[in-house]
């Protein structure tokens, strides 16, 4: 299939705001699916779900302490889109961009609040998509604070939005081994996405946390094989990452 046609939206955290750097992996996935236009609203530290206190304000910015980070999230840079887009939003004012998208995808998962555990069982996911009576959850009742309530938010304004558009959700990559960030940790994130994805089933998952880099090769605060630091990519973990999404993004599309 031929995408020099095609418009792309990016959203996530730090990983994917490095965008067409020679460390951001959108730069690689690009040479690659060679896109007509391309919008990138990631912003490093966010969160996929939303914190006590959390406001969308359209504004996801990056800011230097916890308690300054309470609107970035994903929820927030959707925020932005909506108010670009939906013409029915209190505070919609056009944004010529927005308008139109073939492929969304979305990556994070890395800036979960590490302290508060990893998962979400089947039964959590599922109480974000059915009451107690077995009916849908209208969706103003999803928990946003957890993955799958704000996964389906996502998901659910973005198909509003742009119903022919195909919606990928990523998983983490593996970082340097860490208390905060051990490999079981990161695999359980992908796995509770996966799990949403299953549940909602109209999106793609794409399974980066196998894109080819692996944390015993990688150092906290140093430049490893993939990592500069152990956790974002230096140009090559970049490439392997663009790589892997642009195949992912050519196999769904066949």
């Amino acid at each position: 299939m031929n995408y020099d046609n095609k418009s792309i939206l990016f959203m996530g955290d730090s990983i994917t705001a490095l965008g067409t750097d020679k460390r951001g992996w959108i730069r690689y996935f690009n040479e690659i699916i060679k896109p007509a236009h391309f919008v990138n609203v990631a912003v490093p530290g966010a969160t996929i779900e939303d914190k006590e206190g959390t406001v969308y304000d359209g504004e996801p910015v990056f800011i230097q302490s916890d308690r300054e980070q309470l609107n970035n999230v994903l929820g927030n840079q959707l925020e932005k889109i909506l108010r670009g887009k939906d013409s029915s939003h209190p505070n919609y004012r056009k944004v010529e961009d927005y308008q139109g998208f073939d492929y969304i995808f979305i990556a994070a998962g890395t800036n979960r609040g590490h302290r508060k555990g990893l998962t979400e069982t089947a039964e959590m996911v599922d109480r974000q998509f059915i009451d107690n009576q077995g009916n849908a959850l209208p969706l103003d009742k999803a928990d946003r604070k957890t993955w799958s309530g704000a996964m389906r938010y996502i998901y659910e304004n973005l198909r509003r939005m742009y119903p022919c558009a195909k919606i990928f959700f990523c998983s983490p990559v593996q970082a340097a081994d860490s208390p905060e960030r051990a490999y079981a940790s990161i695999k359980a994130k992908g796995e509770v996405i996966k799990a949403v994805c299953d549940r909602i089933s109209d999106v793609c998952f794409v399974d980066t946390f196998n894109c080819g880099i692996c944390g015993i090769y990688e150092q906290r605060g140093k430049n490893g094989r993939d990592l500069i630091d152990g956790l974002h990519p230096n140009e090559n973990g970049a490439r392997k990452i663009g790589e892997y999404n642009a195949r992912a993004l050519k196999w769904f599309t066949l």
